[in-house]
């Protein structure tokens, strides 16, 4: 924060601070699916010595269980009880109606009313939008069900990734501050695997942050389309020769073997192409038998309702209503979704 201009430059004595991690799902900080509660107690305490009124909140993806339990897992909750800090339930929560660009948003009041609000975002692919960090993070100021709602009206990338936007400027964090200590690579956000980058980044504009880190793993300028709307937007800066980054040399921390999305090819497929064999291109969600438990996450929180139960619970989907979102791998908490990928589209990988 030093390079920032210290914490205090955002913060003063006895403002209402909001901490929003990232909680997608119950699993715990060694899984690297959510920001790391070291993380969030090193903010607490920079906010605390400050003399601030700490909150911390965040709506995982679905909520199939009760919202104790994320807080519990994920380590989150003994944070808050350390820090004398405020766990809010988003889903009981009143929300604010945000309008941007002609769409309604009903936000956490908490966010809305908090006098500043830390971005505390983590650093992982996503299999939809292939990356998430600070854009994305503030998705989750959307309560519950909500979220599945504007899955379901935007299937695409693009589209979806305009939603994400949207939510930003709704709720525009004065901070954004990435846990890339430990990221997630492959097929995450949910069930890819944990990689050591032993990074801590930090901006007041998220845009650039996001443009630094996903470079940083690999993705190059244009593949990820929440930062090319937000800096269209104006909402910040996405060029590499404008922005300015203190600190380490971030060099000593590319990772040429960082593993993208297994996705990420349809990005280079010829728009031509796709129209002509579209039908024999796409990538899916595949459930695993031998890892699912059969505990009806996955079928409670599908946005078109594509999956149910066979006589063993086990989920089958309906690729014809399937609009792979992969709502259900993030919601699964045993990583028991895969990525089925046509035969036509193994060839572009």
């Amino acid at each position: 924060m030093e390079h920032l201009g210290g914490i205090e430059k955002f913060v003063k004595p006895g403002d209402k601070v909001h901490i929003k991690p990232n909680l997608l799902t119950a699993k715990p900080p060694e899984k690297a699916a959510t920001t790391h509660p070291e993380v969030v107690r090193a903010i607490g305490h920079l906010l605390r010595d400050l003399g601030a009124v700490i909150t911390i909140g965040d709506s995982p993806a679905g909520v199939s269980r009760p919202i104790e339990e994320y807080w519990n897992i994920t380590g989150i909750g003994g944070v808050a009880k350390e820090l004398g800090a405020q766990l809010i339930r988003f889903e009981k929560n009143d929300v604010v109606e945000r309008k941007v660009g002609g769409s309604s948003y009903f936000v956490a009041k908490s966010i809305i009313e908090a006098d500043v609000v830390i971005n505390a975002c983590k650093l992982k692919t996503h299999s939809l939008v292939l990356y998430t960090g600070a854009l994305k993070n503030m998705f989750g100021a959307i309560p519950g069900f909500r979220k599945s709602e504007y899955h379901k009206q935007a299937p695409k990338a693009k589209s979806f990734s305009k939603i994400i936007v949207d939510v930003f400027e709704a709720t525009r964090p004065q901070i954004s501050l990435m846990d890339a200590i430990v990221a997630m690579e492959g097929n995450g956000p949910s069930s890819g695997n944990p990689k050591k980058l032993g990074l801590v980044l930090a901006s007041e504009d998220a845009v650039a942050l996001d443009a630094v880190a996903s470079e940083l793993i690999g993705f190059e300028d244009g593949e990820i389309n929440a930062i090319d709307i937000a800096f269209q937007r104006g909402l910040g800066e996405k060029r590499k020769e404008k922005i300015v980054v203190f600190g380490d040399e971030l060099e000593s921390f590319n990772n040429p073997d960082f593993v993208l999305p297994s996705n990420r090819f349809l990005n280079y497929v010829p728009s031509s192409l796709v129209r002509l064999v579209g039908s024999l291109l796409w990538v899916r969600p595949e459930p695993i038998d031998d890892k699912c438990r059969r505990c009806g996450a996955c079928i409670a929180n599908c946005p078109t309702q594509a999956m149910i139960p066979d006589k063993d619970g086990f989920p089958v989907i309906n690729y014809d209503k399937c609009i792979s979102c992969f709502c259900c791998d993030e919601i699964c908490p045993f990583d028991a979704i895969d990525q089925d990928i046509s035969r036509f589209a193994k060839i572009f990988r």
